[in-house]
């Protein structure tokens, strides 16, 4: 794909042009004529400054641009796309053959003189902020008259108004959190509703001119999309009073496939403008949503089909008093109307071919089992198969399994870092390696490991250009700032030094380690089921936004690394704040365990079927008993929360089991361990290394550790077995997120678990966010509003 951009006003300098006026006399003596003076010595020499000023300026943008692409394209192919930005889309036009370039000369002379004659407006750069920041600070009082005239990237906007609002905007913009606030050289409130009466005089002038309809794809400034055949004189007539939508031009360009590689800009031959900006939105920004404008085209064809070409507008513009420019009764912008398939990361979506930004987590003892993960990645999702606590010949059965079942679709299994036995680490990976897992879910690790950099380096190869191909991924769980620093960095030189020496990698692998994060995607884990920190989401999510933010520039990374919110999602307003925070997917876990395809006993769904949100507690974690990590588990109807704080209170304070008073050694062997601690021994015996049993005889504290330990693996098989003997011992990682579920569903058909499944969770949570999302702007717009009007933007 070839596209061709063209700068406009601003890109003038000094020497523009150079030796293409000589190149193309004939169209630099037609530029003389019509406008009446040396565009070479204006370009070239400025004696008189001249060429900064706008009734100069454009006619010079727009020549210097035509014989650039006449020169660099005439023994080429023409482009699959062109586009220019304000003046610059004229260029656009002349190469798209809609004008020749002597009537696109004059179309921008008279435009320019138009423009030159506005007087009482400005306009302002802001860089560093977000539409959306941007959008509200101009709801201030004082801003009243001020709307965005160009979105020039992601985080650069212009605005525009009066000129003493302009000057008034300054501070407050800083004090949002602009990085920079420049007031532009201009006398006009160009692209705004203050441009109608030179928009009138402009309209006028071009219905006297004959235009074609563009014969290549041309982008509109207006739109961000094709101009519409029968429309093209309407778009160049609202192109002078309508912002420059180049963000969303170059968003529609990547849903069209466009990369960095694909971009040329053609003008001045010195500065990159207008492709400078196109790289940051797309190093910034999402593709539009490619079905939906699948469906705006189709719905375009079928217009075309059944309706008359429309005819231009003879009354376009309202003619409103240039030097009095009057604040806008009705700037409230289109509702936006969310759906479920818009919510979070386009890229994200399309990169993992997924119908939602939606994920199950991999829920631990097989929880989230084969069924789980395949049922959701049959609806279009993404799932995680839980590994921890199974044995090798269960996970590996089941990854077969899963690799066939799953086809070309993506899905992944979980490993959670497991700080006794690194060893297992490294035998989970060679399964994953076996049976080509491409995603693996990456849980509790402190520190990067080289059973993690094995896999990272594991199908890494270059492309044809050189940028790093990764055939599998690593979606890391953190909940703290330094675990995701060590993930979005690449893997240590230390570890991988040390796996090449050992001839576990290739120095071709080490040298494509340097260049990818260790991580593709973070999921930010907030208070939630199973291993938690209690984090809380509205603060860690965008502190590890900013980080990814910082990393990604500092390291140059060809490919983004996502964002996810986990942890406390089980409604719809759980899942639209976690988009709201900036959030490029969402995990769920709790909510899972509770449907058909999870693979827990129906005594502990039915238990989790009935709890509410104040039904959870913390207890130490089996996996990490000694250090007193927590977890969150189910607590109504169950002892054992308290009995899990007993144990780990005891081991604090004795040394051995023989330490215990007669009471309490009674309590646990005949109402907790349902057996006498030399029975739980013999039983651990056969599952410890031979290292471990020595040590056990030799140190009685390590062996109390033990003993008590058994008591985690022993209560999470009486719930994932149903036993009915102890139903008061079961331990059932879950989180209030299920509780809300539970509550939010209660009276419908999804209140019994036995009709849950674990996609209808998934459409259930997404498409009502996406509703919720939708009357919650909704509310947010006036209550007398009747129509409302697009507010002006950048």
């Amino acid at each position: 794909m070839k596209v061709v951009l063209f700068p406009g006003q601003g890109s003038q300098r000094q020497g523009m042009g150079g030796d293409l006026f000589d190149t193309f006399p004939k169209y630099t003596a037609k530029a003389d004529d019509i406008l009446g003076y040396s565009i070479r010595g204006l370009c070239l020499e400025d004696a008189n400054n001249q060429l900064g000023q706008t009734q100069f300026t454009q006619p010079a943008v727009y020549t210097v641009n035509c014989l650039s692409y006449l020169e660099k394209y005439r023994s080429e192919a023409p482009p699959e796309y062109v586009l220019g930005h304000s003046v610059g889309e004229y260029s656009a036009l002349f190469v798209a053959g809609v004008v020749d370039f002597e009537t696109g000369l004059r179309l921008v002379q008279k435009r320019g003189a138009l423009m030159a004659e506005a007087h009482g407006g400005g306009m302002a750069a802001v860089i560093g902020l977000a539409e959306d920041k941007v959008a509200r600070i101009l709801e201030h009082p004082d801003l009243s008259q001020l709307a965005i005239a160009n979105y020039n990237s992601p985080q650069q906007l212009v605005i525009s108004g009066p000129k003493d609002e302009i000057v008034k905007a300054e501070p407050l913009f800083l004090e949002g959190g602009a990085s920079h606030y420049r007031i532009l050289n201009v006398s006009g409130a160009f692209h705004t509703r203050y441009m109608a009466e030179a928009g009138e005089q402009f309209a006028a002038f071009v219905r006297e001119v004959k235009l074609s309809e563009p014969v290549l794809p041309l982008i509109a400034n207006v739109t961000a999309r094709p101009y519409r055949k029968g429309q093209t004189m309407q778009h160049i007539i609202d192109q002078i009073t309508a912002p420059v939508k180049w963000t969303e031009s170059i968003r529609y360009l990547m849903a069209k496939g466009a990369t960095h590689k694909d971009l040329m800009e053609l003008g001045n031959g010195k500065n990159s403008v207008v492709k400078a900006l196109a790289m940051r939105t797309l190093r910034g920004a999402d593709p539009l949503d490619a079905a939906v404008l699948a469906a705006e085209e189709q719905d375009q064809k079928a217009r075309q089909e059944t309706q008359p070409e429309p005819q231009p507008n003879t009354a376009t513009v309202p003619p409103t008093p240039q030097a009095t420019p009057k604040p806008a009764t009705d700037a409230w912008p289109s509702r936006p109307s969310f759906s479920a398939d818009a919510l979070g990361n386009n890229a994200f979506r399309a990169e993992y071919r997924l119908r939602y930004a939606y994920l199950a987590g991999g829920m631990y003892h097989g929880i989230a089992s084969v069924e789980l993960v395949t049922r959701m990645t049959r609806a279009g999702l993404l799932a995680f198969y839980g590994t921890a606590g199974l044995p090798d010949d269960r996970i590996a059965h089941d990854l077969e399994a899963l690799k066939i079942a799953s086809g070309d679709r993506y899905y992944g299994a979980n490993l959670v870092a497991d700080l006794d036995q690194p060893e297992r680490n490294e035998r989970l990976v060679d399964l994953f390696l076996r049976w080509d897992v491409p995603i693996v879910e990456a849980s509790a690790f402190m520190h990067i490991t080289p059973a993690l950099v094995r896999y990272r380096a594991a199908g890494l190869t270059r492309d044809s250009d050189g940028t790093p191909r990764r055939e599998r991924r690593i979606f890391a769980k953190v909940t703290r700032p330094e675990t995701a620093l060590a993930f979005l960095k690449p893997a240590p030189e230390r570890v991988v030094n040390n796996l090449v020496a050992e001839g576990a990698l290739t120095a071709q692998q080490a040298a494509l380690l340097a260049e990818v994060p260790m991580a593709d995607a973070l999921i930010v884990a907030a208070d939630s089921g199973w291993q938690t920190e209690e984090g809380m989401p509205y603060a860690v999510v965008p502190t590890l936004i900013r980080m990814r933010d910082e990393q990604v520039h500092q390291q140059g990374y060809a490919q983004p690394i996502y964002i996810g919110a986990a942890g406390g999602i089980g409604t719809a307003e759980a899942a639209a704040a976690s988009f709201m925070l900036g959030s490029d997917f969402i995990l769920t876990g709790s909510v899972n365990q509770c449907t058909v395809e999870a693979a827990t006993s129906d005594q502990a769904k039915d238990l989790l079927q009935n709890m509410n949100v104040q039904d959870t507690d913390y207890a130490p974690s089996g996996d990490a008993f000694e250090l007193g990590t927590r977890i969150q588990v189910l607590k109504r109807g169950v002892f054992f929360p308290a009995r899990a704080r007993k144990l780990h209170d005891l081991y604090r304070h004795y040394n051995a089991l023989e330490e215990l008073d007669d009471k309490t050694t009674d309590q646990l062997q005949n109402r907790y361990f349902k057996r006498d601690f030399d029975t739980v021994f013999r039983e651990l015996s056969q599952t410890l290394s031979e290292a471990d049993r020595t040590k056990a005889e030799r140190d009685p504290k390590f062996k109390m550790g033990l003993v008590f330990r058994w008591y985690f693996r022993y209560s999470a098989d009486l719930a994932l077995n149903g036993s009915t003997d102890s139903k008061v011992d079961y331990q059932i990682p879950t989180g209030p997120a299920l509780g809300a579920f539970n509550q939010w569903v209660k009276g419908s058909p999804l209140e019994p678990w036995r009709n849950r499944h674990v996609d209808a969770v998934a459409e259930k949570i997404m498409t009502e966010a996406a509703a919720l999302l939708s009357r919650r702007f909704d509310a947010l717009a006036p209550k007398n509003e009747q129509h409302p009007t697009p507010a002006f933007a950048v």
